[in-house]
C-alpha cells in the first residue's frame, strides 16, 4: 500500500511505551520484508536475528535507551501511527551506537528514515557526542545505500556464522 505523504502530518517525538508494540510489529514486517526474495537460510538468520533483539532491547525500547540514549519515532498525527523509529544507545566517550532503523512498509522512500537521522545527529551533538556507529548485513542492502549515502563509512566487514556479510559502520560529527 502507498500512502500520499504530502497530505500526511508527519511529527518526530521521543518514544513513549504506548507505541512499544507498533514499533516491534514494524521492526519485524520491516526486516522480514527485506529477506522476500533471499534463501531460506537467511530468512532463518532474519528470523533467529529478530528472536534476540525482544530480549536483547527491541522488547523493552523505554528501559534500553531512554535512561542512557534516545529513541525517536515518525508518527502520523491524524491516526497515531507510527512510520520509523530510531534509536542511539550511548557507547562511551563521545561515541553512540545507532539501532532500530525502520521505516513502516508503503511509507519508504519519503524522507522519514533522514528527518530521524537528523533528529538523532542534533540529539547525540547537544550531548557532546562527536561519533555514530552501527551495524548492518548484506542482506539490508537499502539500509547499506541510505547509511553510505548519508556520511557513514565502512570501518570493517566480517562474516557471520551463516556466512553473511556484516558492516561496521561510522560517522564523525561536526560539532
Amino acid at each position: 500500500i502507498i500512502y500520499n505523504l504530502p497530505m500526511m502530518n508527519i511529527e518526530y517525538v521521543k518514544f513513549q511505551k504506548k507505541y512499544q508494540s507498533q514499533v516491534e510489529a514494524m521492526v519485524f514486517e520491516g526486516l522480514k520484508d527485506t529477506a522476500k526474495n533471499d534463501n531460506e537460510d537467511v530468512k532463518n538468520a532474519i528470523d533467529s536475528y529478530l528472536k534476540r533483539s525482544l530480549n536483547e532491547d527491541l522488547g523493552d525500547i523505554f528501559n534500553n535507551y531512554m535512561k542512557n540514549g534516545i529513541f525517536f519515532l515518525a508518527l502520523q498525527r491524524s491516526s497515531d501511527m507510527v512510520l520509523g523509529s530510531l534509536g542511539a544507545e550511548y557507547i562511551d566517550g563521545k561515541q553512540f551506537r545507532l539501532k532500530r532503523l525502520s521505516v513502516k512498509i508503503g511509507f519508504r522512500g519519503n524522507g522519514i528514515a533522514k528527518n530521524l537521522l537528523n533528529q538523532i545527529e542534533t540529539w547525540v551533538m547537544k550531548q557532546n557526542g562527536t561519533e555514530l556507529i552501527l551495524g548492518t548485513s548484506e542482506i539490508q542492502r537499502n539500509a547499506f545505500k541510505f547509511w553510505t549515502s548519508h556520511g557513514f563509512g565502512v570501518d570493517k566487514t566480517e562474516l557471520s556464522e551463516n556466512g553473511i556479510k556484516l558492516f561496521s559502520l561510522r560517522k564523525d560529527l561536526k560539532l
